[in-house]
Formats: C-alpha cells, structure tokens, sequence
C-alpha cells in the first residue's frame, strides 16, 4: 500500500528493553508510518548481538534501515535525542531528514528546571516551570519545520520574557506574540535579573541545537503507546527465550495494527466517552483520555488458519526453524559440575 503511493514515509522510531535497568537481555526496535499509524517492522536485538544492552537501540535501527533498503524511502525519520543513533543517521542517511520528538525534550528542560528551582535564589522561577515547557512546545508547533533559525529564537525569547522584556530579543523573533499581559496572565511573578543565572539553560548551544530540529507535526507518542502494549503480551517481569519474545513481540504488532484505528465509544445519545486520569508525571493534575470501542482480534483467526494450513502440508514445504543467537552464559567457561559442588561453601554456619 505504501510503495503504491509513492511518496517518501515519515517514519517513527524508539527502542524498548525487555527488563528496566541498564542491563536489559533483549530490546526491540520498532518503526511506525506516523501518518498512517501502522507498525512496520519489528527489530528484536539480544544484547550480546551488539556488544551490549547500551547499542541494542542502535542496532535496531541498522537492522531496520537494511530491512527497508531498496523497498521503501525513507523522507523523515522521527526519534528522541539518542546520540549514537544521531550520529548514525547523520552518516549513513544523507538523505532522510531526521527530527526529534519535543516530548523528550520537554522532558529533560523540565528536570533541569526543577533542580534550578532548588538552588538559593532561583525559588521564584517554580511559578514559571509549566510555562517555559509550555512555550518550547509552542515556538515548535507555531513555526514552519524547516525555519529551525525561527524555532530557537522563538525558545531563546523566553530568558527575556521572564524579566519583564517583550521587545528587543534580536534574531528572527524581535517581540513577544503576545497582547497586554492582563488579569491572571499577569499574576506570576516576574524574575528577579539577579537570578538570571538560573534561566542559562536555555541558551545552551546543545540544546539550542537539538530544538532546532524538534518535529513541529509528528512525534513518537504512538510508538511509545505501543511499547506499553508490548507490557501486556510481554511483561518484564517474566523472563522469555528469544523466539517467545519475538512471537509476543509480532503478536503485540499484529494487535496493534487491527485496532490503531478504533473510533470514540459513544453514549446512547451519541455523545463521545472520555475518562480523566491522574497520571505520576502531572503531580496531581490530569488528562482527559477518549474512550475507545472495544478491540478485535480477527488476527487471532488468521494466525490459527494459516497453522492449520502449515499442518497439512509436508515437513519438508514448511519454515525452517528459526534460528536464535547464542545465549548469555554461552560464553562463559562452565565448571564440572562434581568440582563445583564440592567448592561450595555456605556463608552462614549450619547446624
């Protein structure tokens, strides 16, 4: 369907690791067609594949890319601000563009600004926190994708406005957008210059840099939604064989697929369902979620047909079986088993 359109796809990517931690045994790759919302492909990488649980993520992506090669072009590549596969992508995909998901983004300001809030001095800027992570969503949302110029000095307004100051911030974005500030958009309490220091990083060159290439459109949220899917085919506190992660994993894609485009329940009236939720991250505020209709799993016929078909046809017509990279303790040196008993020693006195 995809190739029949013939244009360039905008794609979404993010790793998942089976198990919280930095030492994670297996990470899946996922890469998802944002405007379409479908699952593409499915990466698994086991850890001793890539040299470590760190690069799984990386790899993925070289697995994926090499999987869509001469099949499918790749016009714009969405992920969060992983610096390994930046760099890859910068080296190897001259001709994707590659942006960064704002979530990610918004995420890590917000953790700097909640530290800075603590240090001596800079209590005042607490009362601004929402705002500032407010206002790097709109200088992306509200500017063309490709005036990244535009992007960050829309961001960088922000250390002035804070002050007080609504003009003169130079660049391509001299005043503030805004009207008269009145009624309680003029109740927050301005910043004091002296704690000036506490708004710098806003004008980091890194970050700077990677705000320039924010997604203004298409972010990795649907990914990231079918990466708690996964939980519940394949939940980390279980431990799988490579070929069970990989059968949850497909199992989870194909749900996925099937029902990516459910529409909103509705009341007898006709009126649309939504719920409220009070999510950790929001500290006690809330989000306002659709109520979907419920899921099918006509996949699950599917699958059961086409295994009934497999069971008819000869041993020698039907799939290899796959094959799995070598465990873990594969490479480690196994002891003789009497030795080892013999050596074993309790660290606790026993009657």
């Amino acid at each position: 369907m995809l190739q029949t359109e013939g244009r360039p796809l905008v794609l979404g990517g993010a790793g998942r690791a089976d198990s919280p931690g930095h030492c994670a045994k297996f990470g899946t790759y996922t890469t998802m067609e944002l405007e379409s919302n479908v699952v593409l492909d499915l990466q698994l990488v086991q850890s001793n594949e890539c040299g470590g649980s760190y690069h799984m993520e990386l790899e993925g992506l070289k697995r994926m890319v090499a999987f869509f090669e001469d099949i499918l072009e790749i016009g714009t590549l969405v992920t969060d601000r992983h610096r390994q596969i930046a760099k890859w992508i910068r080296e190897n995909m001259p001709y994707t563009k590659h942006l960064y998901d704002i979530w990610h983004v918004a995420k890590s300001v917000g953790k700097k600004l909640k530290a800075i809030c603590k240090l001596k001095g800079c209590e005042d800027l607490k009362a601004w926190q929402q705002s500032i992570i407010n206002h790097l969503y709109w200088a992306v949302v509200s500017s063309t994708q490709d005036n990244a110029e535009l992007i960050v000095d829309k961001w960088k307004s922000v250390e002035r406005h804070v002050l007080n100051l609504h003009s003169g911030h130079g660049g391509k974005f001299p005043t503030c957008a805004h009207k008269r500030l009145q009624g309680r958009a003029h109740k927050k309490k301005w910043i004091k210059p002296s704690s000036l220091s506490a708004v710098k990083l806003v004008t980091d060159k890194m970050l700077c840099k990677d705000i320039g290439k924010l997604s203004a459109v298409h972010q990795t949220s649907k990914v990231e939604g079918f990466h708690s899917l996964i939980i519940q085919f394949a939940p980390k506190s279980y431990v799988y064989s490579y070929t069970g992660m990989l059968c949850r994993t497909l199992l989870a894609g194909l749900h996925y697929n099937e029902n990516a485009s459910r529409h909103t329940a509705t009341t007898k009236a006709g009126e649309q369902r939504f719920k409220i939720r009070y999510p950790k991250y929001k500290a006690g505020g809330h989000v306002v979620k659709k109520i979907l209709v419920e899921a099918t799993f006509s996949y699950v016929d599917d699958l059961m047909r086409e295994v009934v078909d497999l069971c008819k046809k000869p041993s020698a017509d039907r799939p290899v079986q796959l094959e799995e990279p070598p465990t873990l303790s594969s490479a480690m040196e196994k002891p003789d088993k009497a030795e080892a008993i013999k050596a074993h020693a309790s660290r606790f006195k026993t009657k």
